[in-house]
């Protein structure tokens, strides 16, 4: 086995598995997904994914790969109740004392939940003809020899059977809780070095049944406190079903509660009362849930001088963000094509393969890293590895997003960075910085700055 006709495992069919899974299928005889979890037949919240029960954006630098990927997928999604809506246009997002303008030169997105877009995709993925999925199967490790990963090591969940697999590639893609240093140093592998910033984020969220008159239709909100006075934010989307999807966010400990006044309560500290308005009257349909993400973890792949051949981490396992800034899926999207890149310039035996790709798959992780560490940076609780420069940044960011209160062409820049289309430095281009300079209200120190959520 090897080149263009080999066996590719995929451990764990989370977003950044499916879409590995659907690039690599067009250039392996075989692509087998082990996934512990029993996948569900509807789309459900399953315990592999425990941050899917919350607010999710697919940002459009995503959203344009798995449109590419998926021909028809999100017109089905729309089509089955997901909801079309402008970036601009139909949000009320507030964020330092002021409501981003609502119109100009925007794009479109679409919001539903995370179990309904996975569901889907996971569809899609199961009916290519070289595909299969093993469900209720977990990896334990992974077999190797000389210098290169030469299969995986399965277990069935709920007993302690076993078996092997012969690969020419495995990809892991099991998440933030990836094993994968853990197997390669008991194979006399050098795991990873670990970039973290430690945030003690908090995030509770439910559905409720939405109804005409709650906000005006295709609208969404966006409630960003501002650092370091106010470390909560809130994201309310119209989602699939009739229904809205709620998500209350704090930093350093501050974080909603799981009862229903307390939950409300904190909404009610936000900084506006869009959110709080809805909450009021809004039937509840399901409990309020909650995640817990201590920090932001980059594993620094890219900084091995020799990983092992016949093996790559993608997504979580490589990089997980602040989910405030809801980078996750699209990053993984943005992988995955790198990862099809160096399949076919490399093979999937080749040493070659992993370093091409750790070395792409960091260019793709270090824009939103720079835009969430950033933003994080913007609270001094925070601690790790600070970007270089990062309290000018933030100043000067601070004022951009003033700026798009009024300003239709800096709103559109903010925008397309946030939806990692271009990156952050965009936004120092001359036609924009004169007009930051020029237009962005005064305000008292850098300390509070954030960067662009």
């Amino acid at each position: 086995m090897g080149g263009k006709n080999g066996r590719v495992a995929i451990v764990g069919a989370s977003m950044a598995g499916l879409l590995a899974a659907r690039v690599l299928a067009d250039i392996a005889s075989e692509v087998l997904i082990i996934e512990r979890d029993a996948l569900p037949e509807q789309p459900e919240a399953r315990k592999g994914v425990p941050q899917g029960r919350h607010a999710h954006a697919l940002l459009r630098a995503g959203a344009l790969i798995i449109e590419d990927l998926f021909p028809g997928l999100i017109q089905d999604l729309v089509a089955r109740g997901a909801q079309r809506l402008f970036w601009l246009a139909s949000g009320l997002w507030w964020q330092f004392d002021g409501y981003r303008v609502r119109h100009g030169d925007d794009f479109e997105v679409t919001t539903f939940t995370r179990p309904f877009l996975e569901d889907a995709i996971r569809e899609r993925v199961a009916a290519l003809p070289n595909v299969r999925m093993l469900s209720g199967v977990s990896a334990r490790g992974v077999l190797g020899r000389d210098q290169q990963i030469k299969g995986v090591v399965l277990g069935n969940e709920g007993n302690g059977g076993g078996s092997s697999l012969d690969t020419d590639l495995v990809v892991d893609a099991s998440g933030r809780g990836s094993q994968a240093s853990a197997w390669l140093k008991a194979l006399g592998h050098t795991p990873p070095p670990i970039d973290q910033v430690r945030i003690d984020m908090g995030y509770a969220s439910r559905l409720l049944r939405r109804e005409p008159e709650q906000l005006p239709d295709r609208t969404y909100v966006a409630t960003i406190g501002s650092p370091p006075q106010c470390k909560r934010s809130a994201y309310f989307l119209p989602v699939e079903g009739d229904r809205w999807v709620v998500t209350l966010c704090g930093f350093f400990g501050d974080h909603a509660p799981t009862d229903d006044a307390g939950f409300l309560s904190f909404a009610e500290g936000l900084p506006t009362d869009d959110i709080a308005s809805v909450l009021r009257r809004a039937e509840p349909l399901t409990p309020i849930v909650t995640h817990r993400l201590p920090s932001d973890q980059w594993r620094r792949f890219e900084k091995l001088k020799n990983p092992p051949a016949g093996f790559v981490t993608i997504g979580d396992g490589i990089c997980s963000f602040n989910p405030i800034y809801g980078q996750g899926m699209s990053s993984a999207a943005q992988q995955a094509i790198a990862l099809r890149h160096a399949a076919q310039a490399h093979g999937f035996a080749s040493s070659s393969l992993p370093r091409s790709f750790y070395k792409a798959a960091a260019k793709i992780v270090a824009i939103p890293w720079q835009i969430a560490a950033g933003g994080d940076f913007s609270y001094p609780e925070a601690t790790g590895p600070r970007p270089p420069l990062i309290d000018v940044l933030n100043f000067y960011l601070r004022k951009a997003i003033v700026t798009a209160q009024h300003d239709p062409v800096v709103a559109i820049a903010i925008a397309n960075v946030q939806n990692l289309l271009v990156p952050p430095p965009s936004l120092l281009r001359p036609q924009i910085a004169l007009r930051v300079v020029k237009n962005g209200r005064r305000f008292t120190s850098s300390s509070d700055a954030v960067h662009a959520h």
